[in-house]
């Protein structure tokens, strides 16, 4: 069943001048920097009547890479999305003169929200000053209706303090239970049940919320060429294929792994990863832990499916 996607998230690189305790990439592995000529040609396959409703700039941290950054935005804008985001740390509101000089440049290429990270773990590196100085420049060059302040935080936790306030919204996230979030839920004492989660696969695409899983609106692509309709779940390679076949080819019938966690769920991958001899500690956080855990394990018998290794981060886990 072919896929209609209204947006993408471009994963500039995995690479990131920060290594947050909750973060689900590794962040120091190979330095791999997008191509703008593959993400041109995607585009350009794509031959839609209408352009994507949105594209996303993410990383790791796209503004370590300023010059392939903005030849990405350039293809971007040129493709037509009416919303062009980044994701950001907001490292650059170190001075004013940055700040405004770093949106400006955005602000020329067609940027028109910038998400930026504001939250304990992030802040471990970033005084919080820097973030209110980015923010205040966003507003007040105008990219204030798309931008929020981001908040990554667990269930337990408030999403702000009265210390605290910005010229952006605050959008606050929980913290996903995948890679190192999942060892910093358990370590909160969230989800510790008794058995093992069982509930199918909600959430494959996170950025929209609870769409239907295997039907997802938006896929990312990364700088190897993965399209992905998770992190770490590959549905196919630009290299290989173009992004029109890979979307008009995909089904939940194209890899064993995709099929078994499309009709038994993430409990599915569990079952088949210990029939590999995996030998898991547990227990887990959730649905999204089990599933990344087992995904973790099976990585050498699904290559074509579960890389590349950013996503898969060593981390002293519950079952790893």
């Amino acid at each position: 069943m072919a896929l209609a996607i209204s947006g993408i998230t471009w994963i500039l690189s995995y690479r990131c001048n920060l290594n947050c305790r909750h973060c689900f990439f590794d962040v120091d592995g190979p330095l791999r920097v997008l191509d703008s000529e593959m993400a041109h040609k995607a585009l350009v396959s794509l031959n839609q009547s209408e352009s994507l409703s949105w594209q996303h700039v993410s990383g790791g941290e796209p503004l370590l890479f300023e010059q392939e950054l903005h030849r990405l935005l350039e293809v971007i804008q040129a493709s037509g999305s009416k919303t062009i985001g980044i994701a950001t740390n907001g490292f650059w509101g170190d001075s004013l003169q940055r700040a405004k000089q770093t949106v400006a440049q955005l602000k020329q290429r067609g940027v028109n929200g910038v998400c930026l990270s504001a939250d304990k773990y992030h802040q471990q590196y970033i005084p919080l000053e820097h973030i209110q100085t980015a923010a205040e420049q966003v507003f007040a060059q105008g990219l204030g209706k798309h931008s929020f302040i981001v908040r990554c935080c667990l269930e337990e936790e408030k999403p702000a303090t009265e210390k605290e306030s910005f010229a952006l919204p605050l959008a606050p996230i929980p913290v996903r239970t995948i890679g190192k979030g999942s060892s910093l839920a358990l370590e909160a004492a969230l989800g510790h049940k008794e058995g093992l989660p069982n509930s199918p696969c909600r959430n494959l695409c996170c950025c929209l919320g609870e769409t239907s899983p295997f039907e997802p609106q938006m896929v990312w692509i990364d700088p190897y060429g993965n399209v992905m309709i998770c992190y770490g779940l590959i549905i196919g390679n630009l290299n290989a294929e173009s992004l029109v076949d890979i979307l008009e080819n995909y089904s939940v019938r194209q890899s064993a792994f995709l099929e078994t966690l499309a009709t038994q769920g993430p409990i599915g991958l569990y079952q088949l990863a210990v029939k590999t001899g995996w030998q898991p500690v547990g227990p887990f956080a959730d649905e999204c832990d089990l599933c990344w855990q087992a995904r973790y394990a099976l990585r050498g018998d699904f290559p074509e499916a579960l890389g590349p290794d950013e996503c898969y981060p060593d981390f002293i886990g519950t079952g790893l």
